[in-house]
């Protein structure tokens, strides 16, 4: 669910600053568009006789309610839907070919933009990504995109470091006190449990033909369905996306959040403190190339990342907080309803975030005070950073603040017998952490 299929994020945006010269990136990746993992593939492929138990409520006319009826042009799209064959356990996971295509495209439209920094030299490369299918087949997809060629004709440096880019796999403080407390899904079970939940299973139940609630696990596994066929075809209307309304998604949608936000964004303090290994890696190589004053190599450090490992880093950074925590009860007030913390948006197929190093000649009447500059980008636009301006900070706050975070950045806790601090409500140990960050 984490992995959730949503849109791919590209936006064209110009990164030239007057006055300012970039000498270093470090970017964040994640993978494009990929078949259902092999633990989705059973389930998902149920929805082929469900389908066509749909098909015959509409033919015989099972309606509590015609209201509840889908169009037909609707019910036709669904009606010619079928499994593909193709997505079974031989190619569970991996990038289809649109996820391919987009990765090589993503890489393209970074190197079009820092040209400077995205070269033709290898040496100007660091890579980094865990050695499974998925990773391997996205770093020959980005740097057959770089490059325009086949990954054997170059040689490229990459470095496999899992204890980066998969932090909680090796953290079983963080396994036993988030991932599998049950206190950690407690919003998430309240909100599902709620009146107004249990009417849209209603409702989409009714919608369908049924005369009876369908089972709630049914419903996500059609909303999983939807975005899988969208992400893979975004000029084609998902038939399984018809079946819910524009308030079914948005409900489903914060379901999700509310899981991934206690599961590893503010929710959970323990959260902030392991993705404090992406803010170190990011700083460390900042500091390489504001001490030397001769240009240094590499010159873009590229990591491919999982969402769960790219949302852990926001909350460390402290992107994307709310004023208030997310809960089941706020689904309707101000807060959740313009909620930051979205996990579709921040973490979508070909997600990208990026921290780039400028080097500056300081002007009054650019208000550039600093001789070093970083601007944070996030699926190729600015970045929301308190005290920075649209994305661009000073190297100076940089240094004070993620500067802090990396010196202090310890997982010696992750095996420790003692249980750390679990789920956060409404503590003052919630409130110190913001005021600290």
């Amino acid at each position: 669910m984490y992995d959730s299929p949503t849109f791919s994020a590209f936006y064209p945006v110009s990164q030239q600053k007057t006055g300012c010269q970039p000498i270093a990136i470090w970017l964040l990746v994640r993978h494009g568009s990929h078949n259902p993992e092999a633990d989705e593939i059973a389930d998902l492929q149920k929805l082929t006789d469900f389908k066509n138990n749909i098909i015959t409520n509409y033919n015989n006319r099972n309606f509590a309610s015609t209201n509840m009826r889908m169009c037909m042009a609707d019910l036709n799209l669904l009606e010619r839907w079928a499994w593909n064959l193709r997505q079974n356990a031989t190619f569970a996971g991996d990038l289809t070919s649109d996820g391919y295509m987009s990765t090589q495209q993503l890489a393209q439209a970074w190197k079009q933009r820092f040209p400077g920094l995205l070269t033709d030299n290898r040496h100007d490369y660091l890579f980094k990504h865990v050695n499974d299918q998925r990773s391997n087949t996205t770093f020959r997809a980005f740097t057959e995109g770089l490059f325009r060629a086949q990954e054997d004709s170059y040689d490229i440096a990459k470095e496999t470091d899992e204890k980066l880019l998969q932090p909680y796999k090796f953290c079983s403080s963080w396994t036993k006190n988030v991932e599998e407390n049950n206190e950690t899904l407690t919003q998430l079970g309240i909100f599902e449990s709620k009146q107004e939940y249990k009417e849209m299973i209603k409702n989409i139940s009714l919608r369908l033909g049924f005369n009876y609630d369908i089972q709630k696990e049914l419903v996500k596994h059609m909303y999983q369905m939807c975005r899988y066929n969208k992400a893979w075809d975004v000029s084609q209307i998902s038939p399984w996306c018809a079946v819910f309304t524009k308030d079914d998604l948005k409900r489903l949608e914060y379901a999700e959040d509310l899981e991934t936000y206690y599961k590893y964004g503010y929710g959970s303090p323990m959260n902030q403190q392991i993705g404090c290994t992406g803010v170190k890696d990011m700083m460390d190589f900042f500091k390489v190339h504001v001490e030397k004053d001769a240009p240094q190599q590499p010159r873009a450090r590229v990591s491919l990342w999982p969402a769960p490992a790219l949302l852990l880093w926001l909350s460390a950074l402290g992107a994307r907080r709310d004023a208030a925590p997310l809960t089941a009860d706020n689904y309707h007030g101000a807060v959740a309803q313009a909620r930051k913390w979205t996990t579709s948006t921040m973490v979508p197929f070909n997600a990208n975030f990026a921290a780039i190093l400028y080097k500056c000649t300081p002007s009054s009447n650019l208000q550039i005070k600093d001789p070093y500059q970083v601007l944070f980008m996030e699926n190729e636009k600015p970045m929301n950073l308190e005290e920075c301006r649209v994305g661009l900070c000073n190297y100076t706050f940089v240094k004070n603040r993620f500067g802090l975070i990396a010196d202090n950045c310890n997982l010696d806790f992750c095996n420790s017998a003692t249980k750390a601090t679990g789920v956060i409500g409404f503590s003052l140990f919630f409130v110190f952490i913001i005021k600290f960050i």
